[in-house]
């Protein structure tokens, strides 16, 4: 997990993570001659992130490798 708040320029920052939803469907590995997956996990997974020093809170979605934030106001 990356953190959802890679500037802040408190040191104790900690982090929780709760409320974790994924998709559930099988991708089966497909490879291609070199080993490759061509049909890699496509679910996506939402989750809430807490900082336990400031309090602030994010919604965290990953899906393909990738994952983005939105703070919670």
């Amino acid at each position: 997990m990356i953190t959802p708040n890679p500037k802040c320029p408190r040191e104790d920052c900690k982090f929780t993570i709760f409320d974790i939803t994924r998709i559930c469907m099988y991708f089966q590995p497909i490879y291609d001659k070199n080993g490759v997956n061509t049909n890699p996990d496509a679910n996506t997974t939402t989750f809430k992130v807490n900082c336990l020093s400031c309090g602030r809170m994010w919604v965290g979605k990953s899906r393909m490798d990738e994952t983005t934030y939105e703070e919670v106001k």
